[in-house]
């Protein structure tokens, strides 16, 4: 029997269950890991190193290598992936319905695609064919989050930019717009977040990773985790 392509096992999704929100996330190898094509094409060489990817149950064998069976599945068959994420996807909201929960999906856990342009067999994107469900992301690619922030997606689909060593000033950029972005700052372990960034308020993104929740315009305070630990790259002054 094959397993399944989502996943609820994860800390900080957890957490939004106090909150009322079931959510799922799709894990997939970052990058060109698992061959077949780029899952990151606006991924750094930093937070490439440094991806969650490794974090949580990431850092162990066999989930990665789940993930690379999902990625490999992806790119040999992509339309034929996407019906079998719609299929999962409905058990899941009918599931929620049953329990009176409400039901988010992140499709883009450890890679970035383009979720709102890969329609499968039936040539509609997942969050077009569930209206009633909240589907989010976080992107890198620039053109991507410009259109989120020209209106040109799915009402029920958010994304909020993800800042690193390299486009920084793109992130900046989004800010001074009104896009929600998150970054990582200099900050150890249980250590407090600056309190505004860019005369922007930051949020703490630890606590739940419902960023569809968050005011429009805000920054997502992010402690580093996984292989990032060591990664110096990107963090952003506390001071910023």
């Amino acid at each position: 029997m094959a397993t399944n392509l989502l996943t609820e096992q994860n800390a900080k999704t957890t957490k939004g269950e106090a909150l009322g929100w079931r959510t799922l996330i799709l894990y997939l190898s970052p990058g060109s890991l698992a061959g077949g094509g780029n899952c990151c094409p606006w991924a750094s060489s930093g937070c490439l190193a440094a991806c969650l990817y490794t974090a949580g149950r990431g850092k162990f064998s066999p989930v990665q290598e789940a993930r690379l069976r999902k990625t490999r599945e992806f790119w040999a068959n992509p339309k034929g992936f996407v019906e079998r994420l719609a299929r999962e996807i409905e058990r899941a909201r009918k599931r929620a319905e049953r329990r009176g929960e409400n039901l988010a999906i992140r499709l883009n856990g450890t890679s970035d695609l383009p979720w709102e342009r890969l329609g499968g067999e039936a040539r509609v994107s997942l969050p077009n064919r569930f209206p009633g469900v909240v589907f989010y992301d976080y992107t890198k690619i620039p053109s991507r989050m410009g259109k989120f922030l020209a209106g040109g997606f799915p009402p029920n689909y958010s994304l909020t930019f993800s800042r690193n060593e390299e486009n920084g000033p793109t992130a900046d950029r989004f800010i001074d717009k009104g896009g929600s972005v998150a970054a990582v700052f200099g900050v150890p372990r249980g250590g407090d977040l600056p309190a505004a960034y860019r005369g922007k308020p930051v949020t703490d993104g630890d606590l739940t990773d419902l960023r569809f929740l968050d005011p429009a315009g805000t920054v997502v305070g992010l402690r580093a985790k996984g292989e990032a630990l060591r990664d110096q790259s990107s963090p952003l002054p506390v001071g910023n």
